[in-house]
């Protein structure tokens, strides 16, 4: 669906009209609706939304937030703390080092030790024996992201295309159903709820079928079948 086609879809099935339900409630309800998927196919594929983050390195920084847009899953890190070689950096966790955590203790326990990162209050803390130096694009974040908003229900291209390189768009396979949840929120909200029809009242099954869809997406596969044993007809078990 385009954003368009979305949108009229939605009005035809609240028999309503874009006077008495707004772009602007069909985006607030859709982008919330659309978070919620998002971290239900996550659970089914946890690399479906992945996507490289590359950030600079600033000299004598060691936190590093997370963007807004991250569903807060992180695959890998890998950085250039020397200014030229990427290496991966492993987590650990702050309880295990018991140690102080100013920048000369820092230096002082991780000598001749390799890098390690620590996620707390949304963000990065990277440990090393040496300063953080600036390195353009010097720190690389393999994270699972939120597909990106919808900010406008008139477009023409197909909402399964991603708005940047940096992001997202909904998956066809997600566009009918998260159609029907948008009306579903709208009926539900009334002072008086609209009644529910019976597919949008088993909305979660039609769910669960269209996420199922994107699991194993890779169909270039080897399988290598086996021919039973004839002399085992089974009367041992």
């Amino acid at each position: 669906m385009t954003s368009k086609q979305f949108a009229d879809y939605i009005r035809k099935k609240t028999k309503t009209n874009s006077s008495t339900f707004t772009d602007a409630d069909i985006l607030l309800y859709a982008n919330i609706i659309k978070d919620d998927i998002a971290k239900e196919v996550n659970k089914a594929n946890e690399d479906y939304f992945g996507i490289r983050i590359v950030r600079d390195l600033k000299d004598g920084k060691r936190n590093y937030l997370f963007p807004s847009y991250v569903m807060g899953k992180i695959k890998y890190l890998q950085a250039k703390l020397d200014g030229t070689k990427q290496r991966r950096i492993d987590e650990f966790d702050i309880n295990t080092y018991e140690r102080p955590t100013d920048e000369d203790a820092i230096l002082a326990n991780w000598a001749g030790r390799e890098p390690m990162f620590d996620i707390f209050g949304g963000e990065i803390v990277i440990y090393s024996g040496e300063p953080i130096i600036d390195v353009t694009g010097g720190l690389e974040l393999w994270a699972i992201i939120y597909p990106a908003d919808l900010t406008s229900l008139s477009g023409t291209s197909d909402m399964s295309i991603a708005p940047n390189k940096t992001s997202f768009g909904m998956p066809r396979q997600l566009h009918m159903v998260w159609a029907l949840k948008v009306a579903i929120e709208y009926k539900t909200s009334k002072e008086k709820p609209i009644p529910l029809t019976e597919r949008e009242q088993n909305i979660q099954i039609e769910l669960d079928a269209a996420i199922n869809s994107l699991k194993n997406q890779n169909l270039d596969r080897t399988l290598i079948a086996t021919v039973p044993d004839c002399g085992n007809n089974g009367q041992d078990f």
